[in-house]
């Protein structure tokens, strides 16, 4: 098994650093909390768009009075089956029925006016968030940086292991080397012995 050189051993240290900025970066992303209002709200509209058109169908669907007793007993269908639906699927998950909770309470606030006091809060709210999540990328990219001296002296000590290792290998073999160069040395000798005998 070959010992990595320290060149290697450097660009794995940078690729490592590299994805752990791209790491850092994506969670910053992913955190920020007009980012997590988005998502939830495209989530909740799609899932809303898909009941509607499975309850209504699409307006191809349409073909006059026999569509509307259809979309009558979907809707009253999907509205008897929705809570046995709800808990199973987000039975033993809790992430689920907190999202779906979520998306429920969200609905219901969208349709009443924000008040004055709600849009402080969700101002005040947003502020303090923007430099918990500074602080964390900033703590991110210190510990990288961190990181890089106790790396540079992992390779440093992997390289004195390896010269090391060599050292010893090299020993062994010349020690092997001369063995053998003895020991033919001394098979030659008896082949001449055992040749002046007979």
């Amino acid at each position: 098994m070959s010992n990595p050189n320290p060149n290697e051993i450097r660009r794995d240290i940078d690729q490592t650093r590299a994805e752990l900025g791209r790491d850092v970066d994506a969670l910053a992303e992913k955190m920020d909390p007009n980012k997590v209002v988005d998502r939830q709200t495209e989530k909740v509209r799609n899932k809303w768009t898909d009941i509607k058109e499975s309850v209504m169908g699409s307006a191809d669907d349409h073909d006059g009075p026999g569509a509307i007793q259809q979309a009558g007993d979907k809707a009253s269908q999907m509205a008897d089956q929705a809570p046995e639906t709800i808990k199973r699927r987000t039975r033993g998950n809790p992430l689920a029925a907190g999202l779906i909770a979520l998306g429920a309470g969200w609905l219901i606030g969208s349709l009443i006016p924000a008040s004055r006091a709600e849009q402080d809060a969700a101002s005040t709210v947003k502020d303090k968030a923007q430099p918990a999540m500074e602080e964390a990328k900033s703590a991110a990219q210190e510990m990288g940086e961190n990181l890089k001296p106790q790396a540079q002296e992992a390779a440093d000590s992997l390289k004195g292991s390896a010269q090391d290792s060599m050292d010893r290998v090299k020993g062994e073999g010349q020690d092997r080397a001369q063995d053998l160069q003895e020991d033919s040395q001394q098979a030659a000798q008896r082949v001449r012995d055992t040749a002046q005998d007979s």
